[in-house]
Formats: C-alpha cells, sequence, structure tokens
C-alpha cells in the first residue's frame, strides 16, 4: 500500500494565514504587504513603468490597477503618462509613500525574520526557488 499524497494546499494556505497575521499584528493594518512590495521596488528603483511594477511585484495587470488606484488616493503613489510614450503609465513614490515605507520598513523585516529566520541559507534559497516554481506552475495552469 502506498501513502497517501499530502494535501499541501492547506500547509500553503495556512502559510499566507500566518504571514497575513504576522503582518496585521507586527506592521500594518492598514497598509497591506502587496502595497508594501511596491512602495519597496519604487523606493529601490526610483520611477518605473507599470509593466515594470507589475513584473517585479509579481502582480497582474487588472490587480495592480486597482492598486495603484487606491495607493495615489491615500497619496502614496502618483502616476501620470510617459511624456515620450503615451501609452506607458509611469508611477513614482511620493514623499508621503517614502516616509510611509520607512516608517514600515523595520518591522516588515521583522515579520520576514519571524517567517524564515529559523531556515538556513540553503533553505531560504530553496525556499525562494520552490516559491517562484509554484507561481510558475500555477499560473501556466490558470492559462
Amino acid at each position: 500500500m502506498t501513502a497517501p499524497v499530502p494535501y499541501r494546499s492547506l500547509a500553503i494556505r495556512r502559510a499566507l494565514q500566518t504571514h497575513t497575521a504576522l503582518w496585521h499584528e507586527h506592521v500594518s493594518s492598514e497598509t497591506t504587504s502587496v502595497q508594501y512590495g511596491v512602495l519597496f521596488f519604487l523606493n529601490e528603483h526610483g520611477e518605473l513603468g507599470q509593466r515594470e511594477l507589475m513584473d517585479l511585484a509579481q502582480l497582474d495587470k487588472s490587480s495592480l490597477a486597482e492598486l495603484l488606484r487606491r495607493m495615489e488616493g491615500q497619496g502614496s503613489v502618483e502616476t501620470r503618462r510617459d511624456a515620450v510614450d503615451k501609452r506607458r503609465k509611469t508611477v513614482t513614490l511620493t514623499d508621503a509613500g517614502r516616509e510611509l515605507f520607512e516608517q514600515l520598513r523595520p518591522a516588515a523585516l521583522q515579520v520576514n525574520e519571524m517567517l524564515t529566520g529559523n531556515l538556513s541559507d540553503p533553505e531560504k534559497q530553496s525556499l525562494d526557488r520552490l516559491l517562484a516554481k509554484i507561481v510558475d506552475d500555477g499560473e501556466r495552469a490558470a492559462s
């Protein structure tokens, strides 16, 4: 008799719940980790095209557009049409967005450490590789 295949979806769901609970407790109940990710990439790279930001933040077009609308309404980012290519929309971090990023960064790093601090460096690298593979496989299956 062979052992049953583990139902991993529950463990993945639980990991997401753990992350969300830690984020709300230690970082913010108003700014999501996805919004923080957008702030992070804009802080690191400066002005980005919406397509570049979409790729870096690993978001689909409609999710990013809605997220940017909310963040622009909150005053943390600014979007505008590219002066040269009118089809291209660019996104920049506002002063308020930079301040928010700096305010959240220590706690966001703390949550990252809480989630993966007990892993060795090779285990963290394996986790990163495996998560990327899960996402890629899931996206392929969905299309």
